[in-house]
């Protein structure tokens, strides 16, 4: 299977579980742009931002087409995040990227960022068998589907994705900028009398 395949796979299986604030996001227009050297985070700290584009880039890697870095989407996620969620979502965000890291100390002795990229994989593997393990025990949301959920609407919202991986049609109509008014006809209704 090539890795557009799995992408489209991927974004139909998410696609009624995707949650109201990223929908938001992307309905306000919310869109990934291009890595910026010297950007400032909004909602996370430099570590959390870093952590947060390393993970992104583990699920969306680049191949022969951009990764989740290149297209700017840890950027994305930190604006939908911060202008996005609610209160409450914010402080889970934050408290699942904790927990994800303490995990991995747990299954790799070591932290995510000190993992080898297989092992990264692997690892988020069976982070996201546990929480779908999760969702259908309990009906909770894990973070990692969370995370998943931003990456994949990034990437999806991204201008590569839209023009290069979709059937890209702007609209398909001609652009007339200066037009006289238009006159209007009355149409009169002749009345019958009986």
């Amino acid at each position: 299977m090539n890795r557009r395949k799995a992408i489209q796979q991927t974004a139909y299986l998410l696609g009624g579980a995707v949650s109201a604030s990223i929908i938001a996001g992307v309905m306000s227009g919310c869109q990934p742009t291009p890595k910026v050297a010297d950007w400032q985070p909004q909602f996370l700290d430099k570590d959390q931002a870093y952590l947060i584009g390393e993970l992104a880039e583990t699920i969306l890697p680049e191949t022969d087409t951009p990764g989740a870095k290149e297209l700017g989407i840890p950027e994305y996620i930190d604006v939908i995040v911060n202008d996005c969620f609610t209160g409450y979502e914010q402080l889970q965000f934050k408290k699942g990227l904790v927990e994800l890291n303490e995990k991995c100390q747990f299954f790799a002795g070591k932290s995510f960022l000190d993992c080898s990229a297989e092992e990264r994989e692997k690892f988020l593997v069976l982070n996201e068998q546990e929480g779908i393990k999760k969702r259908n025990e309990s009906g909770e949301k894990a973070f990692i589907t969370t995370l998943k959920e931003l990456v994949l609407t990034g990437y999806f919202t991204s201008e590569y994705a839209i023009t290069e991986l979709m059937n890209y049609n702007p609209i398909p109509t001609k652009f007339e900028g200066c037009i006289d008014e238009p006159q209007i006809i009355q149409v009169g209704i002749e009345g019958r009398s009986a």
